[in-house]
């Protein structure tokens, strides 16, 4: 059973808490979810899935900009190298 608000707080690295102040509702209610996964509304599904992607674009764009500077920076040592 994908119990997605766990998979969100794993993938996100944040507590329940901090999951349940993003979402505007209490630890309780998430809480809940674990024992009846029914209770998640399908706003709420909504949400956690977009926030789960929302953090893998923005790793993917962080490792983007780490490999486009270690481009520059190969490219600035291999000029000074000419020179």
């Amino acid at each position: 059973m994908d119990l997605l608000h766990i998979r969100a707080c794993e993938i996100l690295g944040i507590s329940r808490q901090e999951l349940a102040n993003k979402l505007g509702i209490s630890v309780a209610t998430i809480n809940g979810w674990t024992s009846d996964p029914a209770r998640i509304s399908q706003t709420t599904k909504v949400a956690l899935e977009l926030m789960i992607e929302n953090h893998k674009l923005k790793m993917i764009v962080k490792k983007a900009k780490e490999a486009q500077e270690a481009i520059k920076s190969f490219k600035l040592d291999e000029v000074r190298n000419e020179l």
